[in-house]
C-alpha cells in the first residue's frame, strides 16, 4: 500500500463516525485486531486546555529516563503522522502504510471515526516497538472518547477545564468536567492541574473510585521571570525554567512533576536532572510559539475563551505596545468572544480564511472584531504575513498569528 492510498483509507471513515453512546463500538474495532491496548501501560490525559502542552513534557521526561516511549495526541500539527510518535519521532510512512493495509484486510463496517482509526494505528505501532509507557491525549472529552477503552492507566492527569466543544459535552462546567471525569479508573491515581474548575467533580469522582488525588497547591509555587520567551519558577524548594512562556506554562509543568512522582511511586525510575531539562527544553508548534524575532512573530492555536484570554494576558504583558494580528477561526467558535478579548490588545487585525473547509467567513470575523470597535479589515491568506511584517517593522510592533490550530498549521507548512 502506498502513502497516498493509506491516507484515502483513513480518509475513507467520517471524522466524528456515527454518534456514539458507549464505547462499544472501538471495543470492537479492537478486538478485531486482537486488543493491542492491553498490551500497553499509560498516562491518560484529559482537559480542555494544556493536555498538549502536559503530554509534550511528560513524553520528553520519559524519553530523557530511557523509557521506550509512545505518544498518541489530537489534533496533529503539520501533518498526519506527528499525531502518532515513538520516543518523540512521527511514525514512519512505510510502517504507517504497511498497518493500514493490515487494517484493511480485517476491519469489517464503516462507521467508525477517522480518530478511532487512528487510534488503533497507533496502539498497533506502539505494541510493534515494545514501548514501556503511552501518553495517551484523548480526542474530545473522556468518557465517551475512543481512548477511555484502556483499563487502568499508570495515572489520570486532568488539566484545565473551561468551556469548548459543548455540542458534545454539554453547555456548563459542570456538564464538561463530568464528561472529563470519566477517565478516572477504580483505584488508578488521579493528577489534577491547579486551581482548576473542574476540581470539584473530579475529586467526588476519585473518591467514590477509591483513588489517591494529587494536586499542587500554588502557595508552593515561587514565580519568577514569566515572559513569552520562557518561565523561571520554584516549586517547593527546586528551581524550573520552562522553554514554553506564559503562567499557564508554570501550572502545566508543576501538573507534570506531580505525575512524575507518582510514576516514581510506581517504580520509575525518573531521574530530576531528565524533569529540569525536558521543561527547560520542551517545545509544543502552535502553543505560543516564536516564528522569528526581527520582527517578532508569535503563532497560537488557542481558540477557546481560556486559550485566548492566556494569548491575550502574555501579549498585554510582554511590553509590546503595537500588536498587528491575522485572525481566522472555525465556524464552530465563538468568534465574539475572541474578538472580544483580542480587540484588548491588537492595534489592528486581518481577517483570514480559506485554510481549512469550515473556516468563518473572513468577513463575518472582521464585523466581529467591528463590533468591538477594533481596526479590522480583511486579508488573502498569502498576502497577510507580508503585510503584517511590513506593518510591524514600521511601528516597532510584532505579529500574532491566532484563532484556530487549523490556521496554525497552514503557516507552520508554508515554512
Amino acid at each position: 500500500m502506498t502513502f497516498e492510498k493509506a491516507m484515502q483509507f483513513i480518509s475513507s471513515f467520517t471524522k466524528s463516525g456515527e454518534p456514539v453512546k458507549n464505547l462499544d463500538r472501538i471495543a470492537g474495532l479492537l478486538q478485531q485486531v486482537g486488543n493491542p491496548q492491553e498490551k500497553l501501560k499509560y498516562i491518560h490525559i484529559a482537559g480542555t486546555n494544556g493536555k498538549g502542552s502536559v503530554a509534550e513534557y511528560l513524553t520528553n521526561i520519559l524519553i530523557r529516563s530511557g523509557y521506550r516511549t509512545g505518544t498518541l495526541t489530537s489534533p496533529y500539527i503539520r501533518h498526519y503522522q506527528d499525531r502518532i510518535r515513538f520516543n518523540g519521532q512521527d511514525i514512519p510512512e512505510k510502517i504507517l502504510c504497511e498497518i493500514c493495509e493490515g487494517l484493511q484486510a480485517v476491519v469489517t463496517g464503516t462507521g467508525y471515526s477517522q480518530f478511532e482509526m487512528t487510534m488503533v494505528i497507533a496502539f498497533l505501532y506502539f505494541v510493534r516497538q515494545n514501548v514501556d509507557i503511552v501518553v495517551l491525549e484523548t480526542g474530545i472529552g473522556g468518557l465517551l472518547d475512543a481512548t477511555n477503552i484502556i483499563k487502568n492507566p499508570l495515572v489520570s492527569v486532568l488539566t484545565s477545564v473551561s468551556k469548548d466543544h459543548m455540542e458534545i459535552l454539554g453547555d456548563s462546567i459542570e456538564k464538561i468536567a463530568s464528561q472529563k471525569a470519566g477517565i478516572i479508573k477504580e483505584g488508578c491515581p488521579v493528577v489534577i492541574s491547579p486551581e482548576n474548575k473542574g476540581e470539584t467533580i473530579f475529586r467526588k469522582t476519585a473518591l467514590e473510585k477509591h483513588c489517591q488525588v494529587v494536586q499542587p497547591d500554588r502557595k508552593n509555587i515561587r514565580y519568577g521571570d514569566i515572559a513569552l520567551t520562557g518561565n523561571d519558577f520554584f516549586y517547593y524548594d527546586l528551581c524550573y525554567h520552562t522553554k514554553m512562556g506564559g503562567e499557564h506554562q508554570v501550572e502545566n509543568a508543576v501538573t507534570v512533576i506531580e505525575t512524575i512522582n507518582v510514576l516514581r511511586k510506581l517504580k520509575f525510575e525518573i531521574p530530576e536532572e531528565a524533569v529540569q531539562k525536558a521543561l527547560a527544553e520542551t517545545s509544543v508548534p502552535a502553543r505560543i510559539q516564536i516564528l522569528q524575532t526581527n520582527p517578532l512573530v508569535i503563532l497560537d492555536g488557542g481558540h477557546n475563551a481560556d486559550g485566548v484570554g492566556v494569548l491575550t494576558d502574555l501579549l498585554s504583558e510582554s511590553g509590546i505596545e503595537n500588536w498587528i494580528g491575522i485572525c481566522g477561526m472555525t465556524n464552530t467558535k465563538d468568534a465574539d468572544a475572541a474578538a472580544f478579548q483580542l480587540s484588548l490588545v491588537l492595534s489592528k487585525v486581518l481577517c483570514v480564511d480559506g485554510f481549512t473547509p469550515n473556516a468563518l467567513p473572513k468577513e463575518q470575523l472582521k464585523n466581529a472584531f467591528i463590533r468591538q470597535h477594533a481596526m479590522a479589515s480583511e486579508s488573502n491568506l498569502e498576502e497577510a504575513l507580508p503585510y503584517a511584517l511590513k506593518w510591524a517593522k514600521g511601528s516597532h510592533g510584532a505579529v500574532v498569528i491566532c484563532g484556530s490550530l487549523y490556521l496554525a498549521s497552514y503557516y507552520l507548512n508554508q515554512r
